[in-house]
């Protein structure tokens, strides 16, 4: 693939030699970034078109100063939403270095919006037609989500209603798709959450498949009208048994359309999230308790680890209903606490949020 061209929107200064920033290909929104197992990021971020959005995917290998070309992935043109910041696409790397993409759909007046699937086994040269997956759940809403092992397990996490289940958002619940095969085949949605019901509608959940094999997905709770918390589920036997635990307490009336991240390094694995109009952030295990990393007016997180063992924590600062906003980071040390490196930077756009990756010891982070 031909190399794309340094962005004119690069922000050509770093903040401590530590932490630069670049804006997404094409003005696109949204980014989610992974790495293979070769060290190539594959990003996926929207692009507008027409009167809905694409989406589109990039790679860019070791060592390279650029992004390739970007390609198109959905089959179907405009059947991505951006709505909201929190329906866009979302990207797991598989056995093989398998590409797995989901995305919302646009729904229409008598017509439920779709859940949209699809993968490359060629490593982004070329992508399946899409697939939608959301089979008789209804009311998809909040943004779903993708996690993948080096076994050739695929999952797809998202949360709707039981078919001709009544409305609202107690009825609602987290959905597992589940394949064996690296996303030939899927099994039959499976309701994971049946004894603690209730998500909230607008909110987007995180699906992660951890080096050891673990599947955890971090989702907000509506058990309420007034009380919408995070929660993290866990399954250690491929998506068989879950056990989950509250680890973001949030008591607030209203959908916060929020959205979280995971990631892991080792035998690590750390979550952020919004509460409370801020982020926090929290290794995932029983005794460390979660830390405010911003102050107000934050949303959508985003993590990313080092070759030093420092993670840097970004989110999007006043951003809000068709509102650009700023951007914000910090990165904490090895040991977790938060050090003197953080910044803010105008410019995120509406529907906008940001990604990060590590080169090395530095810091990138796409907005």
């Amino acid at each position: 693939m031909k190399r794309l061209l340094p962005f004119l929107l690069l922000t050509a200064c770093s903040f401590g030699a530590d932490v630069q920033l670049e804006r997404v290909p094409e003005d696109g929104v949204q980014p989610q970034i992974v790495t293979a197992s070769n060290g190539t990021l594959n990003l996926v971020y929207l692009k507008p078109s027409g009167r809905s959005y694409d989406v589109r995917h990039t790679t860019k290998k070791p060592g390279a100063s650029s992004w390739e070309t970007p390609r198109t992935v959905n089959s179907t043109p405009d059947t991505a939403v951006a709505m909201g910041t929190i329906r866009g696409a979302q990207i797991a790397v598989g056995k093989d270095d398998s590409l797995h993409i989901v995305w919302n759909g646009p729904g229409g007046k008598n017509q439920p919006a779709p859940l949209l699937y699809t993968r490359s086994m060629d490593r982004g040269i070329t992508f399946e037609k899409q697939r939608d997956l959301r089979a008789d759940t209804q009311a998809l809403d909040g943004g779903a989500s993708v996690a993948a092992s080096m076994k050739g397990e695929v999952f797809i996490v998202w949360h709707g209603a039981p078919a001709n289940a009544t409305p609202g958002e107690i009825n609602r619940r987290v959905f597992i798709l589940k394949s064996a095969d690296n996303g030939k085949t899927f099994t039959t949605p499976k309701i994971v959450n049946a004894d603690d019901p209730g998500v909230c509608a607008c909110c987007s959940l995180k699906a992660f498949v951890t080096p050891s094999g673990e599947l955890l997905t971090l989702y907000r709770a509506a058990r309420s009208m007034n009380q919408r918390d995070i929660v993290l589920m866990t399954s250690r036997d491929g998506g068989a048994t879950f056990q989950h635990r509250d680890i973001g307490p949030w008591a607030i009336n209203a959908c916060p359309m929020s959205s979280a991240s995971v990631i892991s390094a080792g035998s690590k694995s750390q979550a952020a999230w919004e509460a409370e109009g801020k982020v926090f952030t929290s290794l995932l295990d029983s005794s460390s308790e979660a830390i405010a990393v911003s102050n107000d007016k934050a949303r959508h997180p985003a993590l990313a680890i080092n070759a030093k063992g420092e993670t840097l924590v970004t989110w999007s600062i006043g951003t809000g209903w068709q509102k650009g906003g700023q951007l914000g980071w910090l990165v904490l040390d090895t040991s977790g606490k938060p050090t003197t490196a953080r910044g803010t930077q105008p410019g995120v756009p509406v529907w906008g949020f940001s990604a990060a990756y590590a080169d090395g010891d530095r810091f990138v982070i796409l907005y």
